[in-house]
Order: C-alpha cells, then sequence, then structure tokens
C-alpha cells in the first residue's frame, strides 16, 4: 500500500506538473481544465475514504477565528508587497488594473473558481489526508506539500512564481492544519492570488507570456 501512495504521490505531484512544463506549449492551454478534472478525482476519492471527514471541505463554524486571523496577517505583508513591487517593478505596478482592465476583472471572477478552489483540494485537504500512511507528521506533510506546491508553479518559467507559490504554500498548509478547512484556505488563497495580480505581479503567474 504504501509503495502505491508513493508512485502515486510521485505520478500526480512530480511527473504531471512535468509534462506540462516540458510540453507547455501544447499542454498549457489545458491547465485548467486537467485542473479541475484531478480536483473532482480527489474529491472523490475523499468521500469515498471512510477515514476522512467531509466536513474538512467546508467546516465553516471551526474555520471561521481562522479567517479572522488570515486577514489580520494579509494587511501589514500586502501593504509591504505592495511598497516592494512600487519599488522593484514600478512599470509593472498597477499594470493590469490599468491597462488590462478587462483582463484583471475577469481574474478577480474566475481565479478562486477555477483555480484555487482546485489547487487547495487537491494541494492541502487531499494532500494532507491522503499521504499520512507515508508522511506520518504533520511537518513531513506540510514540508513535501510546501516544496511541490512552489514546483508546480514551475511552468509559469520563472523564479518569483515559484518563490512566492512555495511560502503561499507553506502559508496556506499551516492554516489548513490549525482550521482543517478548506473554505478558510480557499479564501486565504483567493484574497492574496487577487491581491498579487492587482499589483502588477499577474504576469509572473499567469502563462499569457509563456504559451
Amino acid at each position: 500500500m504504501q509503495a502505491k501512495l508513493w508512485l502515486e504521490l510521485f505520478g500526480l505531484f512530480v511527473l504531471l506538473p512535468i509534462l506540462f512544463l516540458i510540453g507547455i506549449q501544447q499542454f498549457g492551454p489545458y491547465l485548467l481544465i486537467v485542473l479541475a478534472a484531478v480536483s473532482v478525482i480527489c474529491v472523490w476519492i475523499l468521500i469515498a475514504d471512510s477515514t476522512f471527514r467531509r466536513v474538512r471541505l467546508w467546516n465553516w463554524q471551526a474555520g471561521k477565528p481562522h479567517l479572522l486571523a488570515s486577514l489580520k496577517l494579509f494587511f501589514p505583508w500586502a501593504l509591504a508587497m505592495a511598497a516592494i513591487v512600487y519599488w522593484w517593478l514600478p512599470d509593472s505596478f498597477l499594470q493590469w488594473p490599468v491597462e488590462q482592465t478587462s483582463l484583471w476583472l475577469l481574474t478577480l471572477l474566475m481565479y478562486p473558481l477555477l483555480s484555487v478552489i482546485p489547487q487547495e483540494i487537491i494541494y492541502r485537504t487531499f494532500f494532507f489526508h491522503r499521504y499520512k500512511a507515508i508522511l506520518p507528521t504533520h511537518f513531513q506533510r506540510l514540508g513535501a506539500s510546501t516544496l511541490l506546491f512552489g514546483f508546480a508553479h514551475a511552468i509559469y518559467g520563472n523564479w518569483l512564481a515559484v518563490a512566492l507559490s512555495g511560502v503561499g504554500g507553506a502559508m496556506f498548509g499551516v492554516r489548513y492544519l490549525q482550521s482543517r478547512s478548506t473554505a478558510v484556505v480557499v479564501i486565504e488563497h483567493s484574497v492574496w492570488g487577487c491581491f498579487l495580480f492587482t499589483i502588477g505581479l499577474g504576469s509572473y503567474l499567469s502563462l499569457q507570456h509563456t504559451l
């Protein structure tokens, strides 16, 4: 059973991202479709697992205090991040809202639904439950999930996407362990992602310049 889980983890979280990285020109347009399909399969596996507590797919009551904590963390760090982008990438600062308003608004609407929800199901809810047998401690699952989440974003072709996703993956992983709520990490991830797209990092976190 453990060998099967290791093969599954390698195939889903290492081999599949590598295939997209190598064949980004061919497979890139289908990224969201594949992401959605994988997340549906993950949910199906979780629901079929009698040891999985389905309430963790939302767990709103237990998660609300952690959502407030995530917002308190967001505001000072978001301000610092905006200042860094303004200083480091002045030409990119607020570029999408000002120059590509339609794309920006569409991203704010669709990004949480088509990207964030599948990612959090796969990399947090599914990963933390499915691989308990081979990664028995919270620290092991958090570390592996963080590294693999950052690695998956190498398809965007820049180190900044990998670094930001690694930090985000650690933050969302800790939040999930604290709250046991997919809904809470989806909201936190969406807030951060939409903010980064807004302040000028959208080009680093999308495939528009890679394809």
